[in-house]
């Protein structure tokens, strides 16, 4: 069964209104057997604690020998076989270093959590040290960086240009901003990208989809 089959089986949205089983397939297909560890940040259902987990349970159906673990902020006690559920912070160092220190470095990482610029921002400055070289970063629903009128202007502005209330970047214009590490490889003469800009991240791509980003970690 294709990643969209078993995401529609499991009724996730990842595989009906999104669409992004598809892209995700593009990514993860050559990792399908493998016994890689695969973090999920957000298990849905916001604040009912016997909802959500649908797409840790297409995860753990598509990868047999993988370590799943799944986290969110609120109580969860649907939880299901095979499949390892946390809860706690997507942005809080110690319950992140918590899972580091129990499960090591990631092969895989969804944040499909709160949707919320600052978190979303936070958590990669957190996880990406955690994530193996060659690893994969996928933060979903990006169109949260434009959604003021929901997300609250804190963390979000239609203006792709423009920064939230707080003067901090949006989710996806800090996102554009990782695509310039791409470029860094190291100091040299031409200095063609300077290493005084550089963030501090070694990233082979960026790539971005509708309401879906892409990063995988340089080797």
């Amino acid at each position: 069964m294709s990643l969209t089959d078993i995401g529609l089986k499991h009724q996730t949205d990842k595989a009906t209104h999104h669409g992004y089983t598809r892209i995700y397939e593009q990514y993860l297909h050559h990792l399908r057997d493998q016994p890689i560890t695969l973090l999920e940040l957000g298990w849905g259902g916001h604040e009912d604690p016997e909802s959500g987990g649908a797409s840790v349970a297409m995860w753990r159906e598509y990868f047999p020998n993988a370590t799943v673990i799944g986290v969110d902020v609120e109580p969860k006690v649907n939880h299901l076989d095979g499949v390892d559920f946390h809860q706690g912070s997507q942005a809080d160092p110690g319950f992140l270093q918590g899972l580091h220190d129990r499960y090591g470095d990631f092969d895989v990482i969804i944040d499909d959590a709160s949707h919320l610029s600052s978190l979303t921002i936070r958590s990669w400055e957190l996880l990406y040290p955690r994530l193996k070289p060659g690893g994969l970063y996928f933060v979903e629903d990006v169109h949260m960086a434009y959604h003021a009128h929901f997300y609250g202007a804190d963390e979000a502005n239609p203006d792709p240009d423009g920064c939230t209330s707080t003067g901090k970047p949006t989710a996806m214009q800090y996102l554009r901003r990782l695509a310039d590490e791409v470029q860094y490889h190291g100091p040299s003469d031409l200095e063609l990208f300077p290493k005084r800009h550089w963030l501090g991240y070694s990233l082979e791509s960026v790539h971005f989809y509708y309401n879906l980003a892409v990063i995988r970690k340089a080797q």
